[in-house]
């Protein structure tokens, strides 16, 4: 999973921290209220919004007082919790204080299952690096020993990412791999944050570990992409000093959008994991 954005209220992380049932439980509602309320302004917003005169926020309020005055309250608390910059901050900071604290978090049931490892019992990774030839054996002689050139772009496209993307290799097998990781350090509570933060708390947040399975699988895009764009580069120009003309601005438009995605990768790796509550 990618890293989520706190910096603002945007989808993901309403949805990852169920800021809306926050608000239920701060105004002590039924589940599902701060929801319902916001879905109900929603639908008023939509069908009345005017670029001119904007959407008469208390028509909105007259509409719903009668049969659910509730709702009133709980769009109340989402303007000054959510669309607040201060209130979100605040409602943020909240969430994650509560969920690394290990006061707040229960371990499952003790049983009686053993729950250690047997030193019989292999704990390598059993990781094998893909067979990939290091080295180019194309032809160099017109490039005075440097071989970056079209016939060196086919190589490293077609023996060198082929070997790592797409299925049945490294970086799918890998992410498919981390589905069968979930580890149980111990039934106390420090132990199951970190557990959690490995394996996520919720069904909106996988983790360090669906950040990792995201990662690969977007790499293995990324990659697809550069492989693409270098196999097109090669068959558009037959020599290196072909190449060693494409401008900037031409080199940008054949690899497209794959430059994007390798930059995008960056976004992964940023989770922080607390067991102390700090």
């Amino acid at each position: 999973m990618a890293t989520i954005d706190w910096g603002y209220p945007n989808d993901k992380a309403i949805s990852a921290m169920d800021a809306y049932g926050m608000g239920d439980d701060v105004l002590k509602k039924p589940d599902g209220t701060v929801q319902a309320a916001y879905d109900s302004w929603m639908a008023f917003y939509n069908k009345h919004q005017n670029s001119r005169t904007g959407v008469n926020f208390e028509k909105w309020k007259d509409e719903v007082r009668a049969e659910h005055p509730e709702w009133i309250e709980a769009r109340d608390w989402y303007d000054k919790n959510i669309l607040d910059t201060d209130g979100w901050k605040n409602l943020v900071k909240t969430y994650k204080d509560n969920i690394t604290d290990p006061s707040n978090v229960k371990p499952p049931a003790f049983t009686d299952q053993s729950d250690w490892i047997d030193d019989k019992i292999s704990t390598g990774s059993g990781f094998e690096p893909p067979a990939i030839n290091p080295t180019f054996k194309g032809d160099t002689a017109s490039t005075s020993g440097v071989a970056v050139n079209t016939a060196a772009l086919k190589w490293f496209a077609e023996d060198v990412l082929g070997r790592i993307t797409g299925a049945g290799n490294i970086l799918l097998t890998t992410a498919d791999k981390l589905s069968a990781i979930d580890p149980r350090p111990g039934a106390f509570a420090r132990a199951e944050v970190l557990r959690q933060a490995i394996v996520g708390a919720t069904a909106h947040d996988g983790g360090v570990k669906g950040d990792m399975k995201d990662m690969l699988v977007n790499m293995n895009t990324a990659l697809l992409a550069v492989q693409t764009a270098l196999l097109k580069m090669a068959a558009e120009y037959e020599n290196l000093e072909e190449l060693n003309a494409l401008t900037t601005d031409k080199l940008s438009e054949i690899m497209g959008d794959s430059f994007n995605g390798l930059d995008n990768l960056k976004t992964y790796g940023q989770k922080v994991v607390k067991t102390d509550g700090n």
